[in-house]
């Protein structure tokens, strides 16, 4: 059942909340981003055309391999640009080859139409099952594949046989793409047209290739490369070199290796120099040999190539390739320090190098021709007895008798009829994961993928000093680790390689590195304020300029820089826009010039691991109306949508960040915050969230003349409050008002005297399921994290708020944190009213309020927390004390249903 929301208004419930609670799991939260600090803004088009914001050491590799040329005056061409997004999105050196195995699928049918698919084409096109299927057999094989048949079909027509048998042919060669037995087309006879015996020495050399014959496919392909006849022939020479490159990287014997790699850099060598129409494929297929071969020479190499403009002739894999030998070298570096570290430990602890781990991997043996079966016993109470676990590596191919045998008999004792079927299904998975780990295209993945760092270094914090000389040799990756680096001769070594340049990228580092302590600050900073508003530079060092002048108290300083950066402010990217905007705030003389650079427009929201816009939210949300066949029309429903969003889905949206929201729940007392709320300057929807906070606080507070005066303003928002509300209105005793604020509490989930970690979902309960996963409020963290560590929460108080202020405000927090979390803290209001009123009709509601919100799968603050001892005296009480009422009723039928 759909339900029914009460306003438009009830918006602000979607912002922090965006999906209905799950009993399953916790919350999803739609949270706004403001600042991207390890990429560009999406969608990265503007970032990679020169646009490049505010450059942090937060940022990945990539983007400072860009931002480092365009501060050094250099650019990129169109094409470049298209590569550079693809390489920041991560996607692959290609699709998946779906459409161009669509594209040869129907090429082929032309010949037999009703024909049905041979398996192979079958497997590829079925939901889940190409994941083995590629990138053995890539885009490109199917593309010549297509080519060829039409150049064949237009020669001799599809009724021809010989055509007919190069399709056979053809299918063959893509029959070992997923491995398996190898399928390899068979010899022609002397009489088959002399085109089709050209192609099948062609096609049984791909077959070959593809089923991992290597030295086979390379005597077939040197043939092809010998015969000046066949069409294939300058195909064959470049295929010797993919060849020998697939072997070297498949093969594990490092002599046989380092031989084949050189076969192949030899063969590439001549292609270049010949000038052979794969030439280009050839210098491409050289880098990534020199890339396994030489990664010492070829991080320096591709540090050149990725700076000079027109140097790359593939971009994207270069600067792919050039992180990648990054963070190889950086990762064997962080090993090293690592295993260091630990011998050192052992070393004054006297310790052995063992572990129960170790001690179990020892009895893992896994290669092509074995599996790892495991057998867990139980105890009597039917769970695992690890301790007495066994782990059997035996071949492949072993009998299942013999492995019953082999584990009683490390056992000690014959096996039950279950504990063997059991076992049954372990050697099945055993045999499924070993057809994977064998199969052609694992094998290849495992060759693309494979890093030899250090996976548990984070807490390993690395200095310049340990990077060896060939790293620093390029000035790139010097600049990049420095920028990455921390420590305070990162500033130092910035400042020398600055001074010795005199080159923008050093300018930026150096002053991104820089504290109000640093070395020559005066100096660095006039050279900074020297450059030109138009230079890619000068967002970033206006930003540093800023930071450091409000650390130094020139506030007038850095007033005269964030006037400058106004004559571009609308040209850069939104990320960095509010970058300078918190920096304004910080300088802010008043309420409403605070409130004016603390409304900011988010650049995405943050859900469920991806960055999407609210528009993106909204289109998803509209397939739910046939994935869970709701009752409405489908145009009702969407109709709906649009009108929940509509005050999210304005281009100027803006909100408030976490840290303003603090600086506004700490720092602004009830009055400034009311005074806050009216502030015709601030987006509708912050107007009213402000609204709900001072609403809530004064009636949490017993402020009773400011909830009066507020009270008009929360009936226009939802007028469905407002007989709630005037019953609190008309209350006179103040046993009245507590009970009347009680009840409307408790009416009202969404309700919070927070605008911090707020989930505001304005409904009363007609309109809710009573789930109250995310209920009311939660009181807000007094601490933070801070690069991976928890640090007590730093918020400074605005410098135009007078101390009288600011002891109230910090008053009424330290009041409504002593309240606590609200489901604890209503639950405990609503035991105390029904001792005091049991006769009071509302309690029975309020009783059930207080159960189910309290209810132990729950997601509480902060994990799955919930509150035993309320639940329960609060049911006996609905219970005992009202057995007849219809909440009493709700409560029994809600319970039989497991809700």
């Amino acid at each position: 059942m759909i339900r029914r929301v009460v306003t438009a208004l009830a918006l602000i419930a979607i912002l922090l909340q965006s999906h209905p609670a799950a009993n399953a799991c916790g919350p999803s939260y739609l949270r706004p981003i403001f600042v991207f600090e390890t990429s560009p803004d999406l969608p990265f088009n503007e970032y990679a055309a020169g646009n490049i914001g505010i450059i942090k050491p937060s940022l990945g590799r990539k983007t400072l391999i860009i931002a480092y040329r365009y501060l050094n005056g250099g650019s990129f061409s169109a094409g470049e640009q298209k590569e550079l997004v693809s390489a920041l999105k991560g996607s692959g050196p290609e699709d998946d080859g779906d459409e161009a195995l669509q594209a040869w699928i129907e090429a082929r049918k032309q010949t037999s139409p009703e024909e049905e698919l041979p398996e192979i084409y079958r497997q590829r096109t079925a939901p889940f099952s190409g994941y083995d299927y590629f990138p053995n057999c890539a885009r490109n094989a199917f593309e010549v594949a297509t080519e060829t048949f039409k150049d064949r079909l237009g020669s001799y027509g599809a009724d021809d046989p010989s055509v007919r048998e190069w399709i056979r042919g053809q299918d063959q060669v893509f029959a070992n793409c997923s491995g398996g037995t190898p399928s390899i087309p068979g010899e022609l006879p002397v009489g088959a047209p002399i085109w089709l015996r050209k192609d099948r020495d062609y096609q049984i050399g791909a077959a070959l290739f593809y089923s991992l014959q290597f030295d086979e496919a390379l005597a077939h392909f040197e043939r092809i490369a010998d015969d000046v006849e066949s069409n294939w022939q300058a195909t064959a020479e470049y295929l010797i070199a993919r060849t020998l490159v697939r072997q070297a990287s498949l093969t594990q014997d490092q002599q046989t290796k380092s031989s084949l790699y050189a076969r192949a850099e030899n063969q590439l060598a001549k292609l270049i120099a010949g000038n052979n129409q794969f030439a280009s494929a050839s210098r491409k297929l050289l880098g990534l040999v020199r890339y396994r071969t030489h990664p010492e020479s070829r991080l320096i190499e591709l540090a050149e190539i990725v700076t000079r403009d027109g140097a790359s002739l593939d971009l994207r894999q270069d600067m792919i390739d050039y992180v990648w030998l990054l963070g190889k070298f950086e990762g064997e570096i962080l090993k090293k320090e690592q295993d260091r570290r630990e011998a050192q430990r052992k070393k004054e602890k006297g310790e052995e190098d063992k572990s129960t781990l170790q001690a179990f991997k020892k009895d893992q043996v896994e290669s092509d021709d074995h599996i790892s079966v495991v057998f867990m016993p139980k105890l009597a109470d039917g769970s695992a007895d690890f301790q007495n676990g066994i782990n059997l590596s035996v071949k492949f191919d072993t009998p299942e008798p013999e492995i019953f045998r082999l584990i009683e008999e490390r056992s000690h004792r014959l096996l039950t009829d279950e504990e063997k079927k059991e076992i049954k299904e372990r050697v099945s998975s055993a045999l499924e994961y070993r057809k994977w780990r064998v199969s052609y295209n694992r094998k290849l993945t495992s060759v693309a993928t494979d890093y030899e760092g250090c996976y548990y270094c984070d807490d390993i914090k690395l200095h310049l000093t340990q990077l060896p000389a060939f790293i620093v040799s390029s000035d790139l990756s010097d600049w990049i680790f420095t920028m990455q680096f921390e420590g305070s001769e990162t500033f130092e070594h910035a400042l020398t390689r600055w001074r010795d340049t005199e080159s923008s990228a050093w300018l930026v580092a150096t002053l991104a590195k820089a504290d109000v302590a640093s070395t020559d600050l005066p100096r660095l900073m006039r050279a900074a304020e020297r450059v030109t508003i138009d230079s890619p530079a000068f967002p970033t060092l206006a930003f540093n300029l800023v930071r450091l002048d409000l650390a130094l108290g020139r506030t007038n300083a850095a007033q005269e820089t964030l006037n400058q950066v106004n004559n571009r402010f609308t040209e850069l990217p939104l990320s960095a826009q509010n970058a300078f905007q918190e920096q304004r705030m910080q300088l802010a003389g008043s309420v409403a010039e605070f409130l004016k650079h603390a409304a900011r427009k988010p650049v995405a929201f943050y859900d469920e691991g991806l960055f999407i816009s609210i528009r993106d939210l909204v289109e998803a949300k509209k397939s739910y109306w046939a994935d869970y066949k709701l009752e409405e029309s489908k145009e009702d429903y969407e109709k709906r949508l649009e009108q929940q969003y509509h005050d999210l889905l304005g281009d100027d949206l803006r909100l408030f960040d976490d840290h303003t929201a603090d600086i506004l729940d700490r720092h602004f007392s009830l009055k400034l915050l009311q005074r806050a709320a009216g502030d015709t300057q601030l987006p509708t929807y912050l107007r009213h969230r402000l609204t709900i906070a001072v609403w809530t606080r004064a009636l949490l507070l017993n402020k009773r003349e400011i909830a009066l005066q507020v009270a008009p303003d929360v009936v226009n928002l939802f007028p469905e409050m407002a007989p709630l509300i005037e019953r609190y209105i008309q209350a006179r005793s103040p046993a009245a008002q507590e009970h009347a604020t009680l009840f409307l509490l408790l009416k009202s989930p969404a309700l919070t005297p927070y605008i911090s970690g707020s989930s505001i979902q304005f409904m009363v309960f007609q309109d809710f399921d009573y789930y109250l996963e995310s209920a009311w409020w939660c009181t807000p963290e007094e601490t933070e994290y801070r690069d991976g560590e928890e640090v007590k929460k730093n918020i400074p108080a605005p410098a135009f708020v007078d101390r009288n202020k600011l002891n109230a405000a910090k008053q009424e927090f330290a009041e409504l944190a002593a309240i606590g979390d609200a489901k604890s803290y209503l639950g405990q209001e609503v035991l105390d009213w029904a001792q005091q009123s049991p006769n009071d009709s509302r309690i029975p509601e309020a009783l059930f309020v207080a159960v189910k919100a309290n209810e132990n799968y729950k997601y509480g603050c902060g994990g799955w927390e919930h509150d035993d001892e309320i639940r329960e005296a609060a049911t006996k009480l609905l219970l005992e004390r009202y057995p007849h009422s219809a909440w009493t009723s709700k409560l029994d039928n809600g319970r039989e249903r497991g809700f």
